[in-house]
């Protein structure tokens, strides 16, 4: 059997196809699996017995359009036969490749649960219960084309040689090169502002870090905004903070990430890969929530910093975080104490909480319980 499998974004959602395509590769050995996606995408899928990857550059003038569309279907008709077509996006390009194959063979497609989560996000009368997992719904497809697996336990990506070469020679030039202490990540961005913690507050993590926790803490991020914001965290952790921001391609940092003993990040890919790779994930969470179905796969709930819904009853307000706070002053975020991401870090890596955090969070919970009497 030869599966055409489409999904082209977003870098999360393609990386979360990694444990449905790994459990599909261990319960049918003999089913070849095509993945279409974004060229940038690959390194999510080496090592998956069974799935070739076709990484397309969809920023190229030849795949624009409707032309573009027809010429993708033209060259993957080449790679066919195919026995099913699999389609976890839903997009008008993977809609537009579906009709062009119309005849050739059958499609499953995704179902996205766009009503229920709508009842998550309306202001008032929210309906909140845990949907199923974005993964959950990819094997749901799979199993419309008769396809059934178990996704087991992490982890999910094992990084290629090549990733570790890299992760291993940017360590070596930073005279890195035996892991004596702890291993930190530190993800302090997302795609959207109310899914990232404000800056200010990610400050005073690192320098709560830096004063009680004996560690390396190494940090991601992209762009030349976000990097100028992390200079300033080196500045405040000279001696623990490492740069990986623009000094790492995609493979590399996979590569380092599947190193940690812990990484702390918003609800974004980085979230998202730390997971897959088995790294214990310390996740922010503002205006989304876990509910919709995009929480770190596999991971310790106990491990999500958020107000809870029954304290901030406009959460959550976005599915994806792409909605402007309509309080105006983005409490979901800003009322999350960097001693509580502290705290839970610490519990996390297995060290004690410091007292005086310890000491201060209880006197915080007294107060908080005083004004709810």
């Amino acid at each position: 059997m030869h599966l055409l499998i489409l999904r082209f974004s977003a870098m999360g959602d393609v990386a979360l196809i990694a444990p449905v395509l790994g459990a599909l590769a261990r319960a049918y050995p003999k089913v070849r699996q095509t993945v279409v996606t974004r060229k940038e995408y690959e390194p999510f899928f080496y090592n998956i017995p069974g799935a070739e990857v076709i990484g397309v550059d969809l920023r190229a003038r030849k795949y624009r359009g409707l032309t573009g569309i027809h010429r993708l279907y033209r060259e993957l008709q080449r790679l066919g036969p195919f026995d099913y077509g699999i389609d976890l996006h839903g997009s008008l390009r993977s809609r537009m490749l579906r009709f062009f194959f119309r005849g050739k063979m059958p499609f499953a497609r995704i179902v996205k649960g766009r009503k229920e989560k709508r009842l998550q996000i309306r202001r008032r009368n929210k309906v909140l219960h845990q949907l199923p997992h974005v993964v959950e719904r990819y094997m749901h497809v799979f199993e419309r084309a008769g396809l059934k697996a178990d996704t087991g336990p992490g982890p999910w990506i094992t990084p290629e040689t090549r990733s570790r070469k890299l992760a291993r020679d940017f360590l070596v030039d930073r005279k890195i090169e035996k892991k004596d202490t702890l291993w930190i990540g530190l993800a302090p961005f997302a795609g959207h502002k109310p899914k990232t913690y404000p800056f200010e507050r990610i400050r005073d993590v690192v320098r709560l870090i830096d004063y009680h926790l004996p560690c390396k803490l190494f940090l991601f991020g992209g762009g030349k905004r976000e990097i100028a914001l992390l200079e300033e965290l080196v500045s405040i952790a000279p001696d623990k903070a490492v740069m990986v921001a623009g000094n790492l391609t995609l493979e590399g940092e996979i590569g380092l990430m599947d190193r940690l003993d812990a990484m702390i990040a918003m609800d974004s890919f980085n979230m998202h890969m730390a997971a897959l790779l088995g790294r214990p994930v310390l996740s922010i969470w503002g205006s989304t929530h876990t509910f919709s179905g995009f929480g770190p796969y596999g991971q310790d709930d106990r491990n999500i910093v958020q107000i809870p819904t029954d304290v901030l009853e406009c959460r959550p307000c976005s599915i994806f975080g792409n909605k402007g706070c309509f309080r105006g002053d983005l409490a979901c975020m800003n009322w999350i104490d960097p001693t509580d991401v502290f705290a839970s870090l610490c519990n996390i890596v297995q060290r004690p909480v410091p007292q005086q955090i310890a000491e201060r969070k209880t006197i915080l919970a007294r107060i908080a319980q005083e004004s709810n009497d």
